[in-house]
C-alpha cells in the first residue's frame, strides 16, 4: 500500500445525482481507471452517500446466505452471513468470500474471509463457534479499528489530518474490466477507498473517493 502516484496529483470533481452533491477524486494510481470507476459510481450512488449495492457494478458479484449449524440470532441486519464464489485475489481461481455484518453500536460493520473454493469451513462453523471461519489469515477484519488513507499522496485541502476509515465499515467487491476490486467505505460515508486485495490483510489502494454535501435522491448528471 505503499507506492507512490505516477505523474503530477490531480482534482477531479464529478456531480453525483443531484447538483448539491459531488465526489471529488482526491488520489489515484492510474487517473484514467478511477475517472472511469468515478463515472460508474456516480450513476448509482444511493441516497446519503450510500452505495447502492443492488446496481452496477457491484451486482456482478453474486451473494447468497450461508448456511451454519446453530441458532442464528434474530436480527439479520446485525447478524448475517453471506458468500460468494469470486477471484478476489486476481489469481485467476475463484474463492469462496464469506462476507459477516454485526453491528457496534447499532451500525452494522462488514468483514470478509477467504478460502478455496472448495473449502468446507462453513460445515465446520456454528453460529455459537465461528472459530474455523475466523482463523484464516486472509481476511478484512477492522471493526472498530481504522483503515488509513496514506498509500496515495492526496490533493491539497483535505485538512490537516489524514483521513482514514474507522469503527463500521461497508465492503463490496466489484469486477470492472476483468479484474476484482473491492470498494471500502464507513458509517460516515465521506471517504470511498477503490481497492485490490493482495491476500493476508494487504490492500493496494486504486483511489480515495470523497462524498461532498448531501446526496438527493433523483435527478440526473
Amino acid at each position: 500500500m505503499k507506492r507512490s502516484l505516477a505523474g503530477s496529483v490531480f482534482l477531479l470533481m464529478v456531480p453525483v445525482i443531484a447538483a448539491a452533491s459531488s465526489v471529488d477524486l482526491l488520489a489515484a494510481k492510474d487517473r484514467s481507471f478511477c475517472a472511469r470507476v468515478l463515472e460508474t459510481f456516480q450513476k448509482n450512488m444511493g441516497s446519503g452517500h450510500r452505495l447502492n449495492l443492488d446496481a452496477e457494478p457491484f451486482s456482478g458479484v453474486t451473494w447468497e446466505p450461508a448456511a451454519i449449524a446453530g441458532t442464528p440470532p434474530r436480527m439479520r441486519r446485525c447478524s448475517s452471513l453471506d458468500k460468494a464464489l469470486v477471484d478476489l485475489d486476481n489469481d485467476g481461481t475463484k474463492d469462496l468470500v464469506v462476507k459477516t455484518s454485526f453491528c457496534m453500536k447499532g451500525a452494522p460493520s462488514d468483514s470478509f474471509y477467504m478460502f478455496p473454493a472448495d473449502s468446507n469451513v462453513l460445515e465446520q462453523a456454528s453460529w455459537q463457534d465461528m472459530a474455523p471461519l475466523l482463523a484464516t489469515p486472509e481476511k478484512f477484519e477492522r471493526t472498530g479499528g481504522s483503515y488509513p488513507l496514506t498509500a496515495l499522496p492526496i490533493v491539497a485541502g483535505t485538512g490537516k489530518e489524514l483521513p482514514s476509515l474507522r469503527n463500521v465499515f461497508t465492503l463490496q467487491p466489484f469486477i470492472m474490466e476483468g479484474k476484482t476490486y473491492i470498494a471500502l467505505t464507513d458509517g460516515r460515508s465521506e471517504w470511498t477507498v477503490i481497492a485490490t486485495y493482495l491476500r493476508g490483510e494487504r490492500f493496494e489502494d486504486q483511489c480515495y473517493l470523497k462524498s461532498n454535501g448531501e446526496v438527493m435522491p433523483g435527478g440526473s448528471r
